[in-house]
């Protein structure tokens, strides 16, 4: 990811390329939604790194789960298009690697193992390098959507949210405990504007 922050799009445009990637979508799939909120938000940015999948990820993201992109004559697909062929020469970079390392792992070792839970985990782990709320970050709805989609693909690891942390929050912690390491915030929180509601006083955490 080449730009962790960068200046908001209007919610427009980006409710706009949700719904035209929708349009496009393979039917009643769960997490057809999601995606398209994230690959939306990313067209808005005209960053597609920012969906934290590799080129090949999102080509099969495409592919599998918005097929009619490929032949879709609106200007959304037309845009996602163009967007790609200049993705695919630049790639995904890799900020923050020793944490993505991390929480990867500890993402993988919880899975569902369902067909779409290796881009979840991507998209998740890049996303935490950023500081908004995932689910407002991620273009979403709500807390409620963050949990929904950590319950089909890491049902194990949302029961052990007993205390009710705020997910960036608890994904952190727990990725670095399954290291055997003292919990630390994700590198995003730190310029989160409820940074003081979820960490109050500690520091470095």
């Amino acid at each position: 990811m080449d730009a962790v922050l960068t200046a908001a799009p209007p919610a427009r445009d980006i409710d706009a390329l949700t719904c035209s990637l929708l349009e496009q979508a393979a039917p009643d799939h769960p997490d057809t939604r999601f995606f398209a909120a994230v690959v939306g938000k990313s067209l808005a940015h005209r960053d597609l790194a920012r969906t934290g999948l590799s080129p090949t990820e999102l080509a099969e993201v495409m592919a599998n789960l918005f097929p009619g992109v490929q032949a879709g004559s609106t200007p959304a697909c037309a845009d996602l298009r163009a967007q790609l062929l200049a993705y695919d020469a630049r790639g995904l970079a890799s900020p923050q690697p020793d944490f993505t390392r991390l929480l990867r792992v500890l993402l993988e070792a919880c899975s569902a193992q369902a067909t779409t839970t290796a881009w979840v985990t991507s998209v998740l782990t890049h996303a935490c390098l950023r500081p908004d709320h995932l689910w407002r970050d991620l273009g979403l709805g709500g807390r409620e959507d963050i949990t929904a989609l950590l319950t089909r693909h890491y049902p194990d690891l949302v029961a052990r949210n007993t205390r009710n942390l705020r997910w960036k929050q608890f994904l952190a912690y727990a990725a670095f405990a399954h290291a055997g390491l003292p919990p630390q915030a994700a590198p995003g929180c730190g310029a989160c504007e409820d940074h003081a509601f979820c960490y109050g006083n500690q520091r470095g955490r």
